[in-house]
């Protein structure tokens, strides 16, 4: 039987309590064979106890959902954690939140907090895995100008160990930023490698730090005896916030793909996309022909305006194989948010069976908010 997980309670809802999150949760078990929850990480003590105790009971493992490289809500990041753009800018946050600003992991400060964070949550006792989320650069997708990263003085130095000069790739960043034909090539090396050595071993070494740091946190959980899966952007994607899939897969259980083909918020494949396309627009008035087969030859991907059909699972999920991902996890959106996800029951139905590929699936983004008519159709996609 497929592997089915199901994120739970990214944040604790209004006036919730530990009876009302139990029965949520039993009601989900009842309609399908759960074996992994993945509990949110800004939650008070007598919530998580409650969803520890009902997995047990259903002999489901219980995964801290943990930002790895972003804020958790119990502490303010320090403004100079940031990554630094090109032109030394921090790097901002997707529409300024919190949970969606990053860190640069390179920072030797940033590695003793990932480390603690860690510590305290393994120490509560009640988990059996860490499910790594937000362990990436901020996606540059909406402007490279500003958000490919990153420059500081810690990137410099651990880069010039490896024998890359930082401030030559940076310049040569700012020459292909220079005129439209040049910024195309440049969108072409978000998602694939290029003829260009010195290019090219920029994004591996953005690529090669999130492993280390992934790496360097799986490590602290494994020595707790706790299991790691992680939360990774869909194959066609991941090259442009530096998760190798293949390097990840050797650390980790189990990997999960936001393969979202119509969400329209940070990971989903349309906003992405688009985000890269409204860029070439605006900046070098690229006509829309252009910019689609440009995103599209270097994809393997329609720019859609109104999201993705369900073939890109199939797709995706292909690619992860080919990328070396054993035991792949397909995280199926079912949360509806308007303006940012608004899934049909038929639109869900298409995707689980596009998902044959897969070794299970992943509830996202929160049992909570999800339809109970949506889980019934996932259980009778599995029979």
């Amino acid at each position: 039987m497929k592997t089915i997980a199901a994120q739970y309670l990214e944040s604790a809802p209004s006036a919730a309590t530990p009876v009302q999150v139990r029965k949520t949760l039993r009601q989900a078990f009842e309609l399908l064979p759960i074996s992994i929850i993945i509990l949110g990480w800004d939650l008070p003590p007598r919530l998580e106890d409650a969803v520890a105790e009902e997995s047990a009971g259903q002999h489901a493992a219980l995964y801290r959902w943990h930002p790895l490289l972003a804020s958790d809500a119990r502490f303010a990041l320090p403004t100079e954690w940031g990554p630094l753009g090109l032109r030394g800018n921090t790097v901002p946050g997707f529409k300024g939140l919190p949970e969606f600003t990053f860190v640069c992991p390179n920072r030797s400060d940033v590695q003793e907090w990932i480390a603690e964070r860690i510590e305290v949550a393994a120490q509560r006792g009640i988990y059996q895995g860490f499910f790594f989320d937000r362990m990436r650069w901020p996606s540059p997708a909406e402007n490279p100008e500003r958000h490919l990263a990153c420059f500081c003085k810690y990137c410099r130095r651990i880069a010039s160990d490896t024998g890359l000069e930082l401030e030559a790739a940076r310049r040569r960043i700012e020459w292909y930023l220079g005129d439209r034909d040049r910024a195309k090539v440049l969108t072409r090396a978000l998602f694939t490698p290029l003829d260009d050595p010195l290019l090219d071993e920029f994004f591996e070494f953005r690529l090669n730090r999130i492993t280390h740091t992934v790496q360097y946190a799986a490590r602290l959980a494994q020595q707790h005896g706790l299991k790691v899966g992680l939360d990774c952007f869909s194959p066609s994607l991941t090259r442009m916030v530096g998760q190798d899939l293949s390097a990840l897969d050797k650390i980790c259980d189990w990997i999960k793909l936001m393969t979202y083909p119509r969400v329209f918020g940070p990971a989903g494949l349309p906003f992405e996309l688009n985000a890269v396309s409204k860029w070439l627009e605006n900046s070098y008035h690229l006509d829309e022909n252009e910019r689609a087969e440009l995103i599209g030859k270097a994809s393997g991907l329609p720019v859609a305006k109104d999201g993705l059909d369900a073939q890109s699972f199939a797709y995706e999920i292909q690619r992860g194989r080919e990328m070396g991902v054993t035991d792949l996890l397909a995280g199926i959106a079912l949360v509806e948010l308007e303006g940012i996800h608004e899934p049909t029951l038929e639109q869900v139905h298409e995707d689980l069976h596009a998902c044959y590929g897969s070794d299970g699936l992943v509830l996202s983004w929160d049992l909570w908010h999800i339809r109970r008519e949506y889980l019934a159709e996932v259980a009778r996609a599995l029979k």
